[in-house]
């Protein structure tokens, strides 16, 4: 009787033990991929900070350096576009609409030129509440593109703009169908806009042969995410640089066609599953050997870092919860019925 009992009381105790806990809608496979991207681009030189957003709900799914501050370069078009929209209540005109659709596919920075003034970001920071999202050093009246962006802001502006109808039926439209090169012959076809399927982009990059730091943006969405990819370099190249933003949004969509069961293992880009801890507290980039003159494509002499959040543990579920309670419960259990059965024990 006392062995059956034994018995009994063990099976209940092993059966609460290696309970698996739920796991998020992809959330750690997705987290994996970033890592592991972040980790092959800083093996090559290439400071990366990567922000990824649910389309759906807006909530961030992962990220590496979301805070960190980088020289917007061509990016800052896709304010433009909601400046002007905005400003129109929806209803541009039609030459106007055109102006902003063909900037936005050609990245045009003839149009862009003609359109700036110096209250387009901090105007649309205030629309869409990007608290690290502002004018640079040297924006001024007629010289943009070194307005400071984050990743993190990035995704969420993308989210936000998607939800505005004076802005998202123009804006998404222009950025569902970039070009594969811009009006100045540079290859856009990297990042986000190497992608099949649902997908849309705006990419941004630093003129060709301007100065030794470059920047290669690329920001947009996939079927299910919103996706900010920004990265600086003073060590690498633009085809290492476009290669490896291509790799990053390769990676998210790979990690999001496995679903929520999927892992880094799943990746068909061979990404890996190395990771990198991120600190929150990235070093300011180095300042570049001269600045580039003022272009429409304009190089920052330096990108000075933002303030970056730390990441909030994700509250476990009521399943996860219970899971855990069960576990425990098991284990008392079979403690004690091990401390009390155990003279029994060569019976």
């Amino acid at each position: 009787m006392a062995r059956t009992l034994l018995v009994g009381m063990l099976m209940l105790a092993v059966c609460a033990g290696p309970v698996p806990t739920p796991r998020a809608f992809a959330g750690t496979a997705v987290q994996d991929a970033v890592d592991s991207s972040v980790a092959a681009a800083a093996a090559d030189g290439i400071e990366q900070s990567v922000s990824v957003v649910d389309r759906a709900t807006g909530a961030r799914v992962a990220g590496s350096g979301g805070g960190e501050q980088y020289i917007s370069e061509s990016i800052v078009k896709l304010f433009t576009v909601a400046y002007y929209a905005a400003k129109a209540d929806g209803q541009p005109t039609a030459s106007m609409a055109s102006q902003l659709r063909t900037m936005i596919i050609h990245s045009d920075d003839r149009i862009e030129s003609s359109l700036w003034n110096v209250d387009i970001v901090p105007s649309m920071a205030a629309r869409y509440g990007l608290e690290h999202t502002s004018n640079g050093p040297k924006t001024g009246p007629h010289d943009w593109g070194w307005e400071l962006i984050t990743a993190d802001d990035e995704a969420d502006f993308l989210f936000k703009m998607s939800n505005d109808p004076e802005v998202a039926p123009l804006l998404m439209d222009a950025m569902a169908n970039v070009a594969p090169a811009g009006s100045d012959g540079f290859d856009q076809s990297f990042g986000l806009n190497s992608l099949t399927g649902d997908h849309g982009s705006k990419q941004g990059w630093t003129d060709v042969g301007s100065t030794r730091r470059v920047q290669i943006h690329s920001v947009g969405w996939t079927d299910r995410f919103f996706v900010a990819i920004l990265q600086t370099s003073a060590a690498s190249d633009y085809e290492t640089m476009r290669a490896d933003s291509t790799r990053t949004a390769q990676a998210v969509l790979a990690a999001e066609q496995a679903g929520p069961t999927g892992t880094a293992a799943d990746d068909p880009t061979g990404a890996g599953t190395a990771t990198t801890p991120d600190t929150g507290a990235p070093e300011a980039a180095p300042p570049v050997d001269s600045a580039s003159p003022a272009t429409s494509e304009p190089v920052p002499s330096s990108a000075a870092p933002g303030p970056t959040t730390a990441a909030v543990p994700p509250t476990p579920t009521p399943a996860a919860q219970f899971i855990a309670a069960l576990r425990a419960v098991g284990r008392d259990i079979g403690a004690a019925v091990t401390a009390l059965f155990r003279p029994l024990a060569g019976d």
